[in-house]
């Protein structure tokens, strides 16, 4: 069962829907192999941090994958209160999710705050915008280098846990992290943001405990320093969300009555059908924790491939490729009415079928090959593909004309 409250394009029924669908077709894919590529490092201009490891990145890449193929590519950022985490915690299951699914997946660190929290709050710590601006990086090395490894540099989605929820919310609305590093906005196409309590700073620092702030103060700034640089509002993704943001799925707990009410304000912001809501049974770790889980009930990881799957529908519907088809005369034998004709098509993007039509009948749903029987006259035989979300690719045409020897 899938539960949940969700806005946007996606609803209860749709949902439950897609997760039957994209368990059955996940669970084959979940046995392929996917090639590692760990421990790359993502610096761009020569400041490395310390150590090394903050500025790399984990790259899967399907086993199958040819530098050829151009496909999607998943960025998954980790949580950790900004302080804490690491690109390799929990994070086969994920990779095994996307790449499974076709996707290449990579995981990303960045520079972290100090832990333990120092309550000095140092001047010189690391803190924002030192966090979302690795994650700028970072994107900006895939975008230069995926194509390299099979991946298309012009679909990025992004996925990320807590801190990485508010790291990938913020990336997603405020261009800057992005545009300062070169990369084209219209290459992120969707972004799912996994239960962050963090979409408005300023909000959670007057209603935090004392340790929660302490939190909030070591990774984004004191009030003082907030006085100085108005680093809350510049951190607050819903501060910068609007209707030309990428689309957003917005995880959250549906035991938490708070987290689900500033993701439904999240939503908002990014005006209609920019965001979703999807409200679990899980906790916070839980929500992570599901990604990829073959335990989730709630079918989460459904939820996630198949917002990711309209996304990529979104900027690049499928097309289908005609690769058998009769001549431009075909002849019918002596004493025959009709000749037999053969068509082969297959998928040039990801397609989940195809529909068919012969002259001046209906498209119907068919698959390849397929013959049909033909008499005297022109003809016109057209196919299309179709997506996961019912829309229809471009139609492909053949004209061919059956003639009496």
């Amino acid at each position: 069962m899938l539960w949940g409250t969700v806005t946007g394009a996606l609803n209860r029924a749709s949902i439950g829907a897609l997760a039957a669908a994209a368990v059955l077709a996940l669970l084959p894919a979940a046995a392929a192999a996917a090639v590692g590529h760990p421990g790359i490092g993502y610096d761009l201009d020569g400041s490395a941090p310390v150590p090394a490891s903050l500025g790399q990145l984990d790259l899967y890449v399907p086993d199958a994958a040819a530098a050829s193929d151009r496909r999607p590519v998943v960025v998954y950022v980790h949580g950790g209160g900004w302080r804490a985490g690491d690109k390799g915690n929990k994070i086969a299951r994920k990779a095994t999710l996307f790449t499974g699914a076709g996707y290449l997946f990579a995981s990303v660190n960045y520079r972290l705050s100090p832990n333990p929290i120092d309550p000095g709050f140092p001047a010189d710590r690391i803190r924002f915008p030192d966090q979302p601006d690795d994650v700028g990086e970072a994107i900006a090395w895939i975008d230069r280098n995926v194509s390299g490894y099979g991946g298309d540099p012009a679909r990025i989605l992004l996925i990320g846990h807590s801190a990485g929820a508010h790291l990938v919310s913020l990336v997603s609305t405020d261009r800057r992290y992005l545009t300062r590093w070169g990369v084209d906005r219209r290459h992120l196409i969707g972004t799912v943001s996994l239960d962050t309590d963090a979409y408005d700073v300023a909000a959670r620092i007057a209603t935090g405990t004392d340790q929660a702030r302490a939190l909030l103060y070591n990774a984004f700034a004191t009030p003082a320093e907030d006085a100085a640089d108005g680093t809350w509002a510049a951190a607050s993704p819903l501060l910068h969300a609007g209707p030309k943001d990428p689309p957003m799925l917005l995880v959250t707990q549906a035991g938490a009555p708070r987290r689900a009410a500033d993701s439904a304000t999240m939503a908002a912001a990014l005006g209609a059908g920019g965001g979703e809501v999807l409200a679990v049974p899980y906790d916070h770790a839980g929500i992570n924790d599901a990604v990829g889980s073959p335990a989730d009930p709630a079918g989460e990881s459904a939820a996630i491939t198949a917002f990711f799957e309209r996304m990529i529908a979104a900027v690049d519907p499928a097309r289908v490729r005609i690769e058998r088809r009769p001549r431009r005369r075909v002849r019918i034998g002596h004493g025959r009415r009709r000749v037999k004709v053969r068509f082969r098509f297959a998928a040039r993007t990801a397609a989940a079928g195809f529909e068919c039509r012969r002259d001046a009948k209906p498209f119907r749903r068919c698959g390849s090959p397929v013959s049909y029987r033909v008499g005297k006259g022109r003809h016109r035989y057209r196919v299309r593909a179709t997506a996961s979300n019912g829309g229809h690719g471009p139609v492909e045409v053949v004209r061919f004309r059956a003639v009496r020897r």
